[in-house]
């Protein structure tokens, strides 16, 4: 009985733990943002929000209305 008591308690505490690291890794990256990325990441391709338009239908005469 208490070998079963103890495996419980582990159990418990193991899947506390990994409870816990997927909450944390879950809030990171809920956190992680598009303007994130611009700011930190796509700070050395200055004209990337220009070339990221090119070729879509608004270049061609259509509306988005």
């Amino acid at each position: 009985m208490r070998d079963a008591a103890l495996l419980t308690v582990w159990l418990i505490g193991l899947f506390g733990l990994i409870g816990c690291v997927m909450a944390a890794v879950a809030r990171f990256v809920k956190k992680d943002s598009m303007k994130y990325d611009k700011q930190f990441t796509w700070q050395s391709y200055p004209s990337w929000e220009s070339k990221r338009t090119e070729g879509t239908t608004t270049k061609l005469g259509l509306s988005d209305n």
